[in-house]
């Protein structure tokens, strides 16, 4: 549980409008347990301290699409973790909702789902994510893809800035 207030501080803050941060990382998970496991991956390799997870996708929308944020494209990040199944608002419809906006259609997305369904993948693509990662039921395999993921995504890609 300790872990859970833990990993929401990093939202609160995320959330703050009046002290806007960079976050290299936004992981969107409705799951405490796989926000754990990313924070343990992305430290464990030493990427980034500056990562921010929304147990929510509408918080993470109604953070996204804040005025001042999307404005402030040096505020974006290097990569949006996006689960696709959760409630209240589907990974799909938030990724619609990115790539349809010219402000954010720059942020990568990449998809990260326990879903192998083809018909799941194929409307990640064509919504336009920039990748899609299988959650290993494995702890171990999920921190690794996680750390090659947002390995790449912050030392090989070059944002648009």
């Amino acid at each position: 549980m300790d872990s859970v207030k833990r990993l929401s501080s990093h939202f609160v803050k995320a959330m703050s409008m009046q002290g806007l941060q960079q976050s290299d990382i936004l992981l969107v998970d409705d799951s405490a347990e796989v926000a754990e496991l990313t924070r343990f991956a992305i430290l464990r390799k030493k990427l980034t301290e500056k990562w921010t997870w929304f147990n929510d996708p509408q918080h993470a929308s109604d953070f996204l699409f804040h005025d001042e944020y999307t404005a402030r494209r040096d505020l974006h990040p290097f990569l949006i973790l996006l689960d696709l199944n959760m409630p209240r608002l589907s990974g799909h419809d938030l990724l619609r909702m990115l790539k349809g906006n010219k402000a954010t259609s720059h942020i990568p997305v990449v998809m990260f789902s326990t879903s192998t369904d083809c018909e799941d993948i194929r409307k990640s693509y064509e919504l336009g994510a920039n990748g899609y990662l299988y959650k290993a039921t494995d702890a171990g395999q999920m921190m690794d893809t996680v750390g090659d993921a947002v390995s790449y995504w912050t030392t090989r890609n070059v944002p648009v800035r």
